[in-house]
């Protein structure tokens, strides 16, 4: 029988000791954690073209994404008003190299949960930040007050995928075809969700 969970609450993450945070690199740079904000506009519509043209595993295809800098404004206000979610930029030397978020939706049925996306320029795989951005996710979800969270990764990214699982995350659903791949091809989606204070006894 699974325990009860709180209501979900506004979020803590600008109240409590979650962000900002550092990270130190193997080059000696240090990575901060923070959370965004409106004046990321510009850095952000320079960082996700990159991510886009660098790797298969993102929603966008390389050229595709088209955001106008006022848009981009209008969903970062957004997102920092929404008492349910969480953004998060990672930035080194003053430059913006990964992002990171959660945000539940509005509706009663659905608010218990909420979905992950994360993306970090390949130069900086494999430095521990894609990890402790998740972490930092996670355990937002929790002083929220969430039931879970979840994300969807393709199945072709491995490393990806095993660090999730390392996280506590599990396979809830296989979407077979669903993306189209830049080789032309098509690749599966896998939901994994991480539950929280689940009583399996």
């Amino acid at each position: 029988m699974m325990g009860a969970m709180a209501e979900p609450v506004e979020s803590p993450c600008r109240k409590a000791d979650l962000l900002p945070c550092e990270l130190p690199l193997s080059d000696g740079r240090v990575c901060v954690l923070r959370e965004m904000v409106e004046e990321d506009a510009p850095g952000i519509l320079e960082f996700l073209p990159l991510t886009h043209a660098e790797t298969d595993f993102v929603n966008y295809m390389a050229g595709e994404f088209d955001w106008s800098l006022e848009k981009e404004r209008a969903f970062l206000r957004s997102r920092f008003a929404n008492p349910l979610a969480i953004s998060m930029a990672a930035e080194v030397d003053g430059r913006i190299i990964g992002l990171a978020g959660a945000a539940a939706l509005e509706f009663k049925r659905m608010r218990h949960h909420a979905e992950i996306g994360l993306a970090i320029l390949k130069a900086f795989w494999g430095q521990g930040i894609g990890r402790r951005m998740m972490e930092i996710n996670i355990e937002w979800g929790r002083r929220a007050g969430l039931r879970k969270v979840y994300l969807r990764v393709v199945d072709y990214n491995e490393r990806a995928r095993r660090m999730y699982e390392a996280l506590g995350f599990v396979e809830e659903a296989r979407l077979h075809e669903d993306v189209l791949r830049a080789d032309g091809g098509y690749g599966n989606t896998i939901t994994m969700a991480l539950v929280y204070d689940r009583d399996d006894s």
